[in-house]
């Protein structure tokens, strides 16, 4: 694991002493966003996230043209952190491939991007603590009164409790959110010696057969751009029965791996690197010389693949009674990403939600539900989410079951190799290349 490469920008203690217009917990795309919007607007913003920086993820690392758009609406112009041009798909599946091209998008490793967002959080004028485990959320009995945030110093020096207040809290934990919220009508009243113990969250709902996300990188002088063919800018999906795996060069030479799969898939196959593995080999039967060959699968089936919860799921945007605590990215909810729209997503959806919280400075100030603004970012932020997402959501839950049948990927590969122009023009259909909602700069 690489040494932290982002300091903390305050120690413990004054992070407990400190009154926060908002906490943000979960340092990646979707937190750091919503960071460095309010930041920049001046607001006490604390950013946290339960590991340091830079850290690994199981991610495509695909950057749509939708995320290219949101990058540049964090940063000044020259600043931007240069992704690797993505220019091609190929479509493999059943032992036939077919190219596609695909311009607009980029690669960028999740280490490089986290890592670059938590710099500029700071640079905005966010707190940063890392190593910080978030447990439960206690919200304030009164109107005006403080989010309290449970916390964990993880720290190779100190393992130690402590509270941090905060008038607003962002929930940006990702798919692994496992953050226990208790609202104020549950805590108890002077008086009151019954127990009252944290309870789970309960509001998540996760779809029926929703695949899990597999996912590692791989480095190495036998995968290099001669060895194994993952050229530099070209995406390699992999399509099988049991799911799809996408595979890409990063901007350090390695190579990205990341999966959707039927989670019997990876019981039967022994676990998830032999997963991977079978995957592979069913998409790429005959076309072993030309596409992988055995340095690739010797590599997957040493490699330590991690593995996601559930993908597709959903859960309220705006969470507990005194509308004071907000999800955003995966944590509010995610629909399988065959068409690697993901980064995107989480970056917009920060945008979104910055946007709502900044159009009401009674909340951000305090005040109660008597200044007439605290109920409209409760109600601002699910319409403009929904707004944005409903329909590429929709959208990607019919591509990904389409994947999922044979016929259906067969006629895709036919239909890119006998009409590539046909392809070239329904793939930015599949992966929302015109989606609405541009990013704005504030």
């Amino acid at each position: 694991m690489p040494a932290d490469l982002v300091p903390p920008t305050l120690d413990v203690a004054t992070a407990v002493a400190t009154d926060w217009q908002c906490i943000v917990v979960g340092a990646g795309p979707a937190g750091a966003a919503v960071a460095i919007r309010l930041a920049r607007h001046g607001l006490r913003v604390l950013l946290t996230d339960r590991t340091g920086m830079p850290r690994p993820k199981v991610c495509g690392c695909c950057l749509s043209p939708l995320a290219v758009a949101e990058l540049c609406g964090l940063w000044p112009p020259g600043d931007l952190p240069v992704p690797l041009p993505l220019t091609t798909v190929r479509l493999t599946a059943a032992g036939r491939s077919a190219r596609i091209r695909m311009p607009g998008g980029g690669v960028l490793s999740r280490e490089a991007l986290d890592t670059a967002l938590v710099h500029r959080a700071i640079a905005a004028g966010a707190a940063w603590l890392p190593h910080t485990l978030v447990t439960g959320v206690h919200e304030g009995r009164t109107d005006a009164g403080l989010v309290d945030v449970d916390a964990r110093n993880v720290t190779v020096a100190a393992r130690e409790d402590l509270r941090l207040k905060g008038r607003v809290l962002v929930i940006a934990a990702g798919l692994a959110d496992t953050i226990r919220i208790v609202s104020a009508a549950d805590q108890p009243t002077s008086g009151d010696d019954r127990p009252h113990a944290v309870r789970p969250p309960r509001d998540r709902r996760v779809e029926n057969g929703s695949r899990i996300g597999l996912g590692t990188t791989l480095s190495g002088a036998g995968l290099d751009a001669t060895a194994f063919a993952v050229p530099p800018g070209e995406l390699v999906m992999a399509v099988g029965r049991h799911g799809y795996c996408g595979l890409v060069r990063l901007e350090d030479g390695r190579i990205d791996v990341a999966a959707a799969v039927d989670r019997p898939l990876v019981a039967g196959a022994g676990g998830p690197a032999a997963a991977l593995v079978r995957l592979l080999r069913e998409a790429t039967a005959g076309l072993q010389q030309t596409f992988a060959g055995e340095p690739l699968m010797q590599a997957l089936a040493a490699a330590a693949v991690a593995a996601t919860p559930p993908l597709t799921h959903r859960a309220p945007l705006a969470c507990g009674t005194g509308g004071r605590i907000f999800r955003v990215g995966d944590a509010a909810g995610y629909v399988e990403p065959f068409t690697g729209e993901g980064i995107g997503w989480a970056l917009a959806g920060g945008r979104v939600l910055a946007e709502s919280l900044l159009a009401d400075p009674p909340l951000m100030a305090g005040k109660g539900r008597g200044s007439g603004g605290h109920e409209s970012v409760v109600s601002r932020y699910p319409l403009l989410h929904g707004r944005l997402f409903g329909v590429h959501h929709a959208r990607c839950r019919w591509v990904a079951r389409g994947v999922r049948h044979r016929a259906v990927v067969a006629g895709a590969l036919g239909l890119a190799r006998i009409m590539p122009w046909a392809a070239e023009k329904a793939l930015p259909l599949l992966v929302g290349a015109a989606i609405s909602g541009r990013s704005s700069r504030g």
